[in-house]
């Protein structure tokens, strides 16, 4: 309560201090007439942009819309920041967002917690679900947009902590040559380009792409990646413009769960200690095929009418060879750990359109900014795991790796199943100018989601259920200066079973459980400082029918209460003083997962416990300095308070510090980048399961990165 106490005290001090603002920043400039009269969707950051801040983003409200008109948290992570932190995956990017667990994604996929609820699906490009199970590639992204809190009045069912939407590259007016490298002291080798040319004013195309053969300090850890994104953008008249885009992309991986769990904590052996196959490169693999297409159409009908209407089809392919730790290790004097083999196929592919209209228009004296939307969505996911257990014991605190075996011909699956997906929703949104000073922004989306699970096992567990769901988002926004906003917004989501039917959620009583469903309160100040912006945030939010496998009976779903999580946010982004950039977030989170009676009758007491991956606090600051003739020196670092690494609340990661260093250089025809992390060597852990506690995932060592980036 003193958290938040204090919190409103300093939204009602800076509302007094606003006359301070030009002590502050330079007066932000007016772009309304501009944005009047061009299409939001060929808006794009500029190349040698290497700013920190970002003003408008499309995430929060699916219109090119100032931040500072968004009732919710949004952090934007941009491309210079990736580029001068020598940033390759999607956890590089989101260190640097407050509030963020990380999870070993069965070393297969991306997978973090917001706010300190599971994110597996929460996957979006550029507004679009991506909610295959795979590591993404940042070749071909512009910026990586993270939005907080319940999202589904404009995306539909997901995540209560909100969503990743990745900004790709589009092909510019001044378009680039350029070809890069990155090499690394653990081992990372990589190889990018950007290449982009234009027919004529109406015709422009972009290539994007990387390839990467790298180790890491983890033992017989090999990534092999190819990844090709070309596109192409056409202007049909002065008023439509067309854009085709395909993505391609190819990981192969060893298959690395991390280290056990003893005694409460990660095993303490060194950190590079790996405990699969021996010969990991051709029995422990995780190997994906990722591809997709998507056309889109944007359309300006007059300067207050515009349609944006976008496809997008894709296919997934997975086949992993994985081991887990068969059981909790047993208090011993020569503690053991067994494992378990697993081969598994997966298969998704699908089809989804958006169909959108903005309008601005004015009623009853006052400005609005409307916006109507249809989505229509069909998935098909084919899953297949075999399994075979105790296939090797090693000694825990040195593992003696034999050649894992495998799974025997002829074993029979313990997963064979489809699941096919239909989705259907509606959506309105409308930014209301109630005043100078006052504006409401409300939306309501209702979802049709069918889905048909069909079991090719001799259980045959087939499942049928179908959800309908009402998402309301109303949030009040105060501007006493125009730099200054007030807000307090309330929304709600849902997360139906559909999403995990096919594999964890071959639960035989699925069809009787109704969807998770999370509301939301949020009350927040943000401040436009002109080359930079600030934000504050309190929030409170509750999820119910949180579910895990019953420990007793794996078959079915056991349902462990309601999960509560109040926080506090805090960020500053941008320009601060002349030459001084900085990109900084705090997060303090409180949350507790209450139980239940079905959960206490088979065992698992979860009173009040804390949601896995979820540290109290956590913060991160990264800090650049540019200096004469395009040089630059930059400093940050990394915090995270103890977490547990699930509900059981049985094991804890540590907390940790790593300090940061960065340096480089542009110029006009090549950047350099050279980072330094975890400066001072520190031993900590970055990840663990969220769901179990036997996987947990040291972080790097202290590692030099340097890259060059040639422009042609």
């Amino acid at each position: 309560m003193n958290v938040k106490k204090n919190t409103y005290r300093a939204l009602l001090l800076a509302t007094s201090l606003a006359s301070a603002k030009p002590l502050l920043a330079q007066e932000a400039s007016s772009a309304a007439a501009s944005a009047d009269s061009t299409l939001p969707a060929i808006a794009v950051q500029a190349a040698a942009d290497r700013s920190y801040d970002s003003s408008t983003s499309n995430t929060a409200t699916k219109m090119n819309m100032s931040l500072m008109d968004v009732p919710q948290t949004v952090n934007v992570v941009p491309r210079a920041l990736l580029d001068e932190q020598n940033a390759t995956s999607l956890q590089d990017a989101l260190r640097n967002v407050p509030g963020i667990g990380f999870s070993v994604g069965d070393g297969q996929r991306d997978q973090i917690t917001l706010r300190g609820f599971n994110n597996i699906t929460d996957q979006y490009v550029d507004g679009i679900r991506d909610d295959a199970l795979y590591y993404r590639d940042l070749s071909n992204v512009e910026r990586v947009d993270v939005l907080k809190g319940p999202a589904a009045v404009l995306y539909g069912r997901g995540s209560a902590g909100g969503l990743i939407n990745r900004v790709l590259k589009k092909p510019t007016a001044n378009p680039q040559q350029a070809v890069g490298v990155t090499l690394g002291t653990e081992g990372e080798r990589r190889g990018e380009f950007d290449l982009g040319w234009n027919a004529n004013d109406a015709a422009r195309f972009r290539i994007t792409g990387a390839a990467e053969n790298s180790n890491s300090f983890r033992d017989q850890f090999q990534l092999n990646r190819q990844a090709v994104a070309p596109s192409a953008q056409f202007r049909i008249d002065k008023d439509t413009i067309l854009n085709i885009e395909a993505d391609y992309l190819h990981d192969r991986r060893t298959s690395d769960q991390g280290l056990p769990a003893y005694l409460g904590r990660s095993v303490n052996v060194p950190i590079n200690t790996y405990y699969g196959s021996a010969d990991a490169a051709n029995t422990s693999y995780n190997d994906v095929d990722a591809k997709s297409a998507t056309v889109s159409l944007d359309h300006r009908f007059n300067d207050s009418l515009s349609l944006h209407t976008a496809v997008r089809a894709y296919d997934f392919s997975l086949e992993r060879k994985n081991y887990v730790t068969y059981e909790p290790i047993k208090t011993a004097s020569n503690p053991v750990v067994t494992l378990d083999q697993s081969t598994r196929f997966r298969q998704d592919h699908g089809v989804d359109g958006l169909f959108e209209l903005t309008q601005k228009t004015t009623l009853f004296g006052m400005k609005h900014e409307l916006l109507y939307g249809v989505e229509l969505s069909q998935q098909q996911k084919f899953d297949t795991i075999y399994s075979t257990n105790k296939v090797a014991t090693y000694n825990l605190y040195d593992p003696q790796l034999i050649d894992l075996p495998g799974v025997k011909p002829g074993t029979a699956a313990k997963t064979n199943a489809s699941t096919v997906l239909g989705l259907a929703g509606v959506y309105a949104q409308d930014l209301i100018s109630l005043t100078e000073h006052w504006k409401i922004l409300a939306g309501l989306r209702f979802d049709y989601l069918t889905q048909t699970r069909n079991d090719y096992t001799s259980a045959h567990v087939n499942l049928d259920r179908t959800d309908r769901a009402w998402s309301p988002r109303v949030g009040l926004i105060y501007e006493p200066l125009d730099w200054v906003s007030l807000y307090a917004s309330y929304s709600q989501s849902f997360s139906p079973l559909a999403d995990t039917l096919i594999s964890s959620g071959a639960f035989a009583n699925g069809s009787a459980l109704a969807p998770q469903k999370t509301t939301s309160f949020e009350i927040g100040s943000k401040f436009d400082l002109g080359r930079a912006s600030a934000s504050v945030a309190l929030f409170d939010m509750k999820q119910t029918n949180q579910q895990i496998a019953d420990p007793s009976n794996p078959t079915y779903a056991l349902p462990i209460g309601t999960q509560h999580v109040r926080g506090l946010e805090l960020s500053t982004t941008g320009e601060i003083a002349p030459k001084w950039s900085v990109y900084a977030g705090y997060a303090y989170l409180n949350g507790n997962v209450d139980g239940s009676p079905q959960a206490s009758s088979a065992g698992l007491v979860l009173h009040n416990n804390t949601p896995g991956l979820m540290p109290r606090h956590s913060a991160s600051v990264w800090i650049k300095r540019d200096l004469k003739y395009g040089f630059y020196a930059a400093g940050g670092a990394q915090f995270q308070s103890a977490r547990y690494t699930s509900a059981s609340d049985a094991v804890t990661l540590p907390s940790f510090v790593t300090f940061d260093l960065g340096a480089g250089y542009h110029g006009k025809n090549v950047d350099v980048a050279l980072t330094l992390d975890n400066l001072f060597d520190r031993k900590y852990f970055i990840a663990a399961h969220g769901n179990a506690d036997m996987y947990n995932m040291p972080g790097a060592p202290r590692t030099l990165t340097v890259s060059a980036r040639w422009h042609m």
